[in-house]
């Protein structure tokens, strides 16, 4: 077995990266014809920076390479490294600027090295082409007041999509022909960014007198830019633009780099884009921390350019009127206090915020929701069903292991067996369920939440439209779902409940980050409670989720 042979295999075995990571790898020097210890750098830096981009970046640095590949050597997981230098970041720079499968960017090569920056071509292109975009639209000239590119970013409750209103409000009474496009990432975001649009527009209107006649329903990112899953690839394009004059995008903050360039390739000539979203929040998904990026280059400008005349920014929240220690504690949590963040938990004058040792009983945790779920299970119809399912919700970082949401899961559905509740069944009646995919046909999308509604031997799941009556689907026609009494803090961005119990992991995770706090604690509207350690909520407080990209820098020039 050669030296590349027998390192694919360790990593295989060792379980640290997953197949994909490892079939790339092996795909790329194959291709090459290189050998001996420079495809060996290559197949780790590959293995590597694929692994970076399931964590979310679209870029390591050499530091990040160099410390990364230590690591893997101290473990002996991989044989082959122990004689190598793959702690040495010169050894690094070296042996990637003589790859035959490096350049610096301008050749057709799949990996790109530029200073201190490694990333994939396709990340390294898609970012070129968003910092020159926004270059470009930055440049044009502003009309009736608003520019050609434009974000609004604020906490939950500081008015943005009042703002937005206001601004169509405006634009309609100059330009009542102006095609207007409301998109955001998931289903769940677009459907509630159609029916708030138009509540303010009435409101705003009924206050002010103007006329006010709401866009098109709002769509899915994908939807809009007529996304093909079979060819991976989008119908709306620099050669097929939208036809839209402006496309508002909601819940930016979850939209991740390589979206964010293809819908600025599909703006037509002077299109203009407005992007909404709390750059606190977690990122995206998938790689990228875009609205992140434009945020933090804008805001930290000493020249006060183009950019960052392009951010307004929404600091009163007035979700939190009633509830201020759930916004002392949100401050707290984002300036990185952990003494104030532990105050704000555990001050007696304060009941809508409370942190709580985790205990070894799962029923401990229940407690914390038992009134929710005796709500649930008293309801008299669908609609009282949903109601209580709607006002709280368990939110953990992880997906798996005791606090994760299939643990809590399985906890709630123990106390509820123990209670006389079937819940062996899987469309058990009272049952909260998550969809995880897109149904334009059933109108059902990925973020939804449903309840199962049983009655006179008939079963079926129930959701709230946007006109807030409910309406019936049979659990035949649904996309995939699964159990919703908790749910991954990605999963609840977008939504609010009256209240919420945060589960923090019981190990140390990598999951845990300030922004990841930030975003559970702002979906509640009446009270919060932490269920962690001290130690794990601290951890978490100082943890900034940092992804490492090259799009902040070449923003820096704008």
């Amino acid at each position: 077995m050669s030296d590349l042979q027998a390192m694919l295999h360790d990593v295989k075995v060792s379980g640290t990266f997953e197949p994909l990571d490892c079939q790339l790898a092996a795909l790329l020097v194959r291709r090459s014809h290189i050998s001996g210890e420079p495809a060996i750098a290559i197949v780790l830096a590959t293995l590597l920076l694929s692994r970076a981009v399931r964590e979310g970046h679209s870029a390591l640095t050499i530091t990040q390479l160099a410390r990364q590949a230590r690591h893997l050597q101290s473990d002996a997981a991989v044989a082959v490294l122990i004689d190598l230098s793959v702690a040495d970041e010169a050894w690094w720079t070296e042996i990637l600027s003589s790859s035959p499968l490096v350049s610096g960017g301008t050749d057709q090569l799949p990996i790109v090295l530029v200073g201190e920056l490694l990333q994939f071509k396709r990340y390294y292109d898609a970012e070129m082409r968003i910092a020159d975009r926004v270059r470009t639209l930055l440049r044009e000239p502003q009309a009736d007041g608003l520019p050609a590119f434009s974000i609004v970013t604020g906490g939950p409750g500081t008015g943005k999509t009042t703002f937005v209103a206001r601004r169509l409000l405006e634009l309609q009474a100059t330009h009542a022909d102006l095609r207007v496009a409301l998109a955001a990432p998931t289903g769940k975001a677009a459907a509630r960014l159609s029916e708030t649009i138009r509540q303010r527009m009435d409101e705003l209107a009924q206050s002010t007198g103007m006329r006010a006649e709401a866009p098109a329903e709002a769509r899915t990112l994908h939807r809009l830019l007529g996304y093909s899953p079979n060819t991976n690839t989008f119908r709306r394009n620099a050669t097929d633009p939208l036809d839209d004059d402006l496309v508002i995008i909601d819940e930016a903050s979850m939209v991740d780099v390589l979206m964010l360039d293809a819908l600025l390739r599909a703006l037509k000539v002077g299109a203009r884009l407005m992007l909404v979203g709390d750059h606190n929040q977690l990122a995206s998904v998938d790689a990228g921390d875009v609205l992140g990026a434009l945020c933090r280059a804008a805001l930290t400008a000493k020249d006060h350019g183009p950019l960052n005349a392009s951010v307004t920014v929404l600091s009163t929240s007035w979700r939190f009127a009633d509830q201020p220690a759930i916004g002392t504690l949100a401050s707290a949590i984002l300036s990185g206090d952990v003494e104030a963040v532990l105050r704000a938990c555990t001050q007696s004058d304060t009941p809508e915020v409370g942190l709580r040792a985790l205990t070894v009983s799962s029923d401990d945790l229940v407690e914390f929701i038992v009134p929710g779920l005796e709500r649930c299970f008293s309801a008299q119809s669908p609609d009282d069903l949903l109601a209580a399912v709607e006002s709280f919700r368990v939110l953990a970082p992880e997906r798996e292991g005791r606090t994760g949401v299939s643990g809590i899961n399985a906890a709630i559905e123990r106390w509820l067996a123990r209670r006389g509740h079937p819940v062996l069944d899987t469309w058990y009646h009272g049952r909260p369920v998550l969809v995880t995919a897109n149904d334009y046909s059933s109108r059902v999308y990925n973020g939804d939440v449903g309840v199962v509604w049983r009655e006179a031997g008939e079963v079926a799941v129930y959701f709230r439209g946007n006109d807030g009556k409910v309406r019936a689907i049979a659990p035949v026609r649904l996309p995939s779902v699964e159990t919703a009494w908790a749910m991954t803090v990605h999963k609840s961005q977008g939504s609010e409940f009256d209240d919420v119990l945060v589960v923090l992991p019981e190990h140390e995770s990598r999951t845990m980050s300030r922004e990841l706090l930030y975003t559970a604690v702002t979906r509640a509207k009446r009270r919060v409670r932490i269920m962690g350690s001290d130690s794990a909520l601290a951890v978490a407080v100082r943890r900034v989720t940092g992804r490492t990209s090259g799009l902040a820098e070449r923003l820096q020039i704008i």
